[in-house]
């Protein structure tokens, strides 16, 4: 007979035959663990009662315990010492690569919000971002993880925290499983998300979730109005590798962009395809200039009180028309009295033709509402000034405050003079240290959903009744902000701010500002930041720049074309393309000494604290008033933005490589039959720029002219246009 032990190692050998796969996958899984950037992350190396390779705590005391169930030793922390809104904490520096993802983990237990887990990313020694996780709510071992990008960075430490208030002298916090923990690239993995496309009149956004989406994988677009044979190219559509949280995650790993200069109320298909993956067909229909009529309501000619709307139309049987009889003037004046002359509180309205006065607060209130058309009004006097003499901040001709505002349209309106004015970045505010204006807008869009369309507006007034902002805001740095998404904001004119004539920050997803104004502001375009995108400011003229109605020096500064960056680096990486604007240098303040009155920065961020990836400039004129001015500044010199093609006569900064294409030299213009500027054949700039789909396919010449417009551009100049004062250029 065999010998027992000759049985057992049969049987042995056959459980291994039959298990060989699994333990071969299990040795697998090991053998690929990615390994730990943190030395001693389960603090099983302790020298002196304390950590090793951790630093010491200053108020704490330190000892070993038991960690979470079969994961070995863990870091306990005895507070010792109350230090009032200081955090105490444990640090450990680990090496990191530049532009690559990471994941901080580890676990945590102890009285409920007390701890928290942190990386600190370095670059050239000084901090760039800190992100930290959510406090722990429960007393149990809690794991905590957050994926994070290091962006320029070279140096990262990972960091312990714990609150040490007075109540919390005694109390005990541990933690244990600490990793950091290299990633790669950004893929989405899950199911297709279809392709969708959300229009406006003469745009439209674009969004879609392949499987396998990843940042070297572009997707291409091509368009085409239904019926035609041939596709147009537009520019591809920008995958955004940024994990978002919770409100945003679902556009983590998505492609986004826009197509634009389409015809309204039309049927086109656009074609999306993944570069050696599946192509995608959609077909959709631009908003029509032609707005279907359920019904009309005839508005009396004067009203002295406040006028409410509560009856709209739908979908399905058009808006209801709220407008004056025909041939009749309509003029109602508030008198100062009246909190709003009109609240407008149906959806699917439509209210033309009004000249409102003298409001209280704001002209036009909308409640929470969707489809309104405000079209063909006259707005002024409207805003409070407090007992102080300040103005109150966000009185507007047009204002909103709803989280459901949506697809709210303003076109061919008059918002001007109002009746407060904002103080200055030179006039300190009562009471307050600060100097950030506050005081009137033209519209406050206080939340909402976006898909609004603001075209052929004119916001303007005097010296003595500046606005803050000609339109925007308060959320700027975050996933709300105006106009969020899916917006035009085109063909205005906007004068006489002490802040910015647009302030187009927060989300800023599919948004597109183009052929816009601005004269006699601070700052033309408060761009701070994009935390989606991607966001699209193309064609847009900057004149006259100023700081403050008074003559000094100081007064007579001038600031930026686009504003830029936000020192939360996690909220600052969302697309923004810069296409095809002009900085004018009209003749300097009589009572100044500077050699023109135009913008003094290009490109700029405010700080050298803040930070934006994912800029793209091409094909823009950065005319200064001296060449000590920075035509582009970009202090981290960040390698995910790319400048080039721009004409720029000012000083830069950006990473090296930049400006390849660019041309460092002042405009020459020549006035076109209807009054604008464009190049003068032959000079630095014209033929010289980008060709971009979609963006500049009528160039004429060899190639697309820098700036606002097209040399012999056969587009008029809109309606609205005639009466400004012609755009005045220093070097004619």
């Amino acid at each position: 007979m065999p010998s027992l032990r000759r049985i057992l190692g049969l049987r042995f050998g056959r459980i291994l035959d039959l298990y060989a796969p699994l333990f071969l996958l299990a040795s697998s899984l090991c053998m690929s663990a990615p390994k730990s950037l943190l030395d001693n992350g389960h603090f099983e190396q302790w020298t002196d009662k304390a950590p090793a390779h951790w630093d010491l705590p200053q108020t704490a005391k330190t000892f070993a315990s038991d960690g979470p169930e079969l994961s070995g030793q863990a870091l306990t922390i005895e507070v010792t010492t109350a230090t009032p809104g200081q955090h105490g904490e444990i640090r450990q520096a680990f090496a990191i690569k530049p532009r690559k993802r990471y994941r901080l983990s580890g676990q945590i237990k102890g009285p409920a919000g007390m701890g928290a887990i942190e990386v600190i990313l370095y670059r050239k020694e000084e901090v760039y971002t800190r992100i930290r996780s959510q406090p722990v709510l429960k007393p149990n071992w809690t794991p905590v993880e957050f994926n994070f990008e290091t962006a320029d960075c070279d140096r990262a430490e990972a960091v312990l925290i714990w609150e040490q208030e007075s109540h919390h002298i005694g109390q005990t916090l541990a933690f244990a499983e600490l990793a950091v923990t290299e990633l790669g690239p950004l893929i989405y993995e899950g199911e297709e998300v279809p392709p969708r496309a959300v229009p406006t009149f003469n745009s439209v956004s674009l969004y879609w979730k392949p499987t396998g989406g990843r940042a070297s994988r572009p997707v291409s677009v091509h368009y085409r109005k239904v019926g035609e044979t041939s596709w147009r190219e537009a520019l591809p559509l920008w995958f955004d590798d940024n994990e978002h949280p919770k409100e945003a995650a679902q556009h983590t790993a998505e492609y986004r962009g826009s197509i634009v200069y389409l015809d309204a109320g039309t049927e086109y298909e656009a074609k999306l395809e993944l570069e050696n993956g599946p192509s995608r067909t959609l077909r959709f229909m631009t908003r029509s200039d032609e707005f279907k009529i359920a019904r009309r309501v005839t508005l009396p000619t004067s009203y002295s009180k406040k006028y409410e709307i509560f009856e709209g139309g739908s979908e399905k049987d058009g808006y209801v028309l709220y407008e004056p009889a025909q041939g009749a003037t309509a003029v109602w004046d508030g008198r100062g009295v009246i909190e709003h002359n009109l609240e407008i509180k149906a959806s699917y309205v439509i209210v033309r033709g009004l000249t409102l006065k003298n409001a209280r607060t704001h002209g036009i209130y909308l409640d929470d509402v969707h489809n309104v058309i405000i079209d063909n009004c006259d707005i002024s006097g409207w805003g409070d000034t407090m007992q102080d003499g300040q103005a109150r901040n966000l009185n507007a001709a047009i204002y909103a405050r709803s989280p459901v505002l949506e697809r709210i349209v303003i076109q061919n309106c008059k918002l001007h003079h109002p009746r407060s004015d904002s103080n200055s970045w030179n006039q300190k505010r009562p009471g307050t240290r600060s100097s950030h204006p506050e005081g009137p807008q033209g519209i406050v869009f206080y939340g909402g959903q976006g898909g609004h369309v603001i075209r052929y507006n004119r916001i303007y007034s005097d010296m003595e009744h500046m606005f803050n902002d000609g339109m925007g805001e308060v959320h700027n740095f975050g996933y709300g902000g105006f106009p969020v998404r899916d917006s035009d904001i085109h063909d205005n004119f906007i004068s006489h701010c002490w802040d910015d004539a647009l302030e187009i920050e927060g989300a800023d997803m599919n948004v597109r500002v183009w052929n816009n104004y601005m004269d006699m502001t601070y700052g033309a375009i408060g761009a701070a930041v994009p935390t989606l995108g991607p966001v699209y400011f193309f064609r847009n003229v900057y004149a006259v720049s100023r700081k403050d109605e008074r003559s000094r020096a100081n007064d007579l500064t001038g600031h930026y074309l686009i504003k830029i960056g936000n020192e939360n680096a996690q909220r600052s990486r969302g697309r923004m393309y810069v296409f095809h604007n002009t900085i004018l240098q009209p003749p300097p303040f009589p009572e100044g000494n500077a050699p023109s009155s135009g913008a003094q920065a290009g490109i700029v961020y405010t700080s050298t604290h803040k930070k934006q990836k994912n800029i793209v400039s091409r094909n823009n004129i950065f005319h200064m008033r001296t060449e000590r001015d920075w035509s582009i500044k970009d202090p981290h010199h960040n390698t995910s933005n790319d400048f080039d093609y721009d004409l720029y006569d000012g000083r830069t900064a950006f990473k090296p490589d930049s400006q390849v294409h660019g041309i460092q030299a002042s405009p020459k213009f020549e006035r076109a039959p209807d009054g604008r500027l464009w190049l003068v054949p032959g000079t630095a700039g014209h033929d010289s720029g980008q060709r971009l789909a979609n963006f500049n396919d009528q160039y004429t010449g060899q190639a697309p002219d820098m700036g606002a417009v097209e040399y012999q551009d056969p587009t008029p100049k809109p309606a609205l246009w005639p009466d400004f004062p012609p755009a005045r250029g220093s070097k004619l």
